[in-house]
């Protein structure tokens, strides 16, 4: 209970400053405002200061070092009978721990005044104009945030990205008429992305893109990579996991950026083959006459005038078996069954009508499917829309509608990419025939 009777007697003071944030300190909050505002009081009502507390980005949430130091001192130094701020919330942003700093000052017999208003906490009704003063401020403070918190959902949902910009991008226009460009960076992860498409490796993605410039480390390539920003696409806490089309230009299509995350994933085997030997590419495709085993391959080098020469050759590694071919020869003999193959002059116009029935009959096959998956994806979007109308109706409790959303999301990325596979059409079938023809025509050429 604070005993309201008992003051700390004398003129002797304590000042303390605080700004939380670099946007208060340029927006009239100063710390220089604040000393004006407590060296004006302290002037004109002839109080000795006898230290200052407080400073930039102490937290507004928590007590922190410095106001710790400030209690500490007061309490040592029974001389200091006054606490000067420029406004009760200088202690913190929450009413309910601005509210116990004076409290546990009053105990001490120590007046705090907001210099600001000329308010004081000497009396029970000068502490009850304090808490109320505090708790209207917070109540503001929450009022301000909602209304931005409402103001960035909307932009966000219109496809608007108002918040800092991942790297490679930089933006243009404000609120809703914001809109985010690839600078040199963005071109940059534009061709990491090409890159993994073409099977590179993720170490040799961070290692061509060092002499641009640009040092990645694996986990930082990794979150570029797994980012659906730069596929235009904007995925934030505000749209509960949705995915909304943003106005942001892509560096990769959103189709490619979802094979990229097959491809991480591990979905597909297209980037895990085993290394292939140009000058024995046999190896594992030829199988031992004697037990059936596949031919490994190994190269000898051997000193000659001309200096070191390799030799090639495949083997039988079954226990016992031994075999061993020269490359060279075995190559010629390949080719020589190989050309068996080639498709006679005579079968030319009727390989080429077999040919454009398949490529139709894939065509029509193309379309069903596209049809059918189209269906679904319509169906899983009006799905998202229906459990949006839910969620702002009060329906759906708001965890139940992250993970539906999040759900249907997933689905729809998976959808979306059959579809894109699908979807890729030939512009040129007769030409696509002729080459399929030229290559049957001669194959030890391939």
């Amino acid at each position: 209970m604070i005993n309201y009777n008992y003051v700390r007697e004398g003129k002797t003071c304590a000042i303390w400053t605080r700004v939380s944030t670099k946007h208060q300190e340029e927006n009239g909050g100063s710390l220089e405002s604040q000393k004006e505002f407590c060296d004006d009081y302290a002037s004109r009502y002839g109080y000795r200061i006898a230290g200052r507390f407080g400073g930039k980005h102490e937290s507004a949430r928590t007590p922190g070092k410095m106001v710790q130091e400030m209690v500490k001192f007061v309490k040592k130094n029974t001389s200091v009978s006054t606490v000067l701020v420029s406004e009760y919330d200088r202690f913190s942003r929450l009413s309910w721990q601005a509210i116990k700093m004076l409290h546990e000052m009053r105990e001490l017999g120590i007046v705090v005044i907001a210099t600001k208003y000329g308010m004081d906490t000497r009396t029970k009704e000068g502490m009850m104009m304090a808490q109320n003063t505090l708790n209207f401020a917070e109540l503001d403070n929450q009022m301000r945030t909602d209304k931005f918190v409402s103001g960035k959902e909307q932009c966000l949902r219109s496809g608007a990205w108002v918040l800092q910009v991942p790297r490679g991008y930089y933006k243009e226009g404000k609120s809703r008429s914001t809109y985010c460009r690839l600078n040199n960076d963005g071109k940059l992860i534009a061709k990491a992305f090409r890159w993994k498409l073409d099977g590179l490796a993720g170490t040799e993605i961070i290692a061509r893109l060092r002499p641009f410039g640009m040092y990645l480390t694996q986990q930082r390539l990794h979150q570029i990579l797994t980012n659906p920003f730069y596929a235009g696409k904007i995925r934030h806490k505000a749209t509960c996991g949705e995915v909304i089309d943003g106005q942001i230009e892509p560096a990769v299509s959103y189709k490619d950026f979802l094979r990229v995350q097959e491809i991480l994933s591990g979905r597909t085997g297209r980037y895990v083959q085993a290394k292939q030997k140009p000058d024995l590419p046999l190896t594992r495709y030829l199988y031992c006459a004697a037990d059936g085993n596949a031919f490994t391959s190994y190269t000898k080098h051997k000193k000659t005038s001309m200096g070191l020469k390799d030799y090639h050759y495949y083997k039988c590694n079954h226990a016992g078996c031994g075999t061993n071919e020269n490359a060279e020869r075995m190559h010629e003999r390949f080719e020589l069954i190989l050309s068996r193959f080639n498709l006679e002059e005579r079968m030319l116009e009727r390989f080429r009508d077999v040919a454009r029935s398949l490529l139709e009959e894939y065509t029509k096959e193309a379309v069903q499917q596209r049809t059918t998956l189209k269906k679904q994806l319509t169906e899983l979007e009006n799905n998202q829309r229906k459990m949006a109308v839910r969620r702002a109706l009060g329906e759906i409790q708001q965890d139940v509608y992250e993970i539906g959303v999040q759900e249907l999301q997933s689905r729809k990325d998976v959808l979306t990419l059959e579809y894109e596979k699908w979807n890729e059409k030939l512009s040129n079938s007769e030409g696509f025939i002729s080459k399929v023809i030229a290559t049957a025509s001669n194959i030890r050429d391939l």
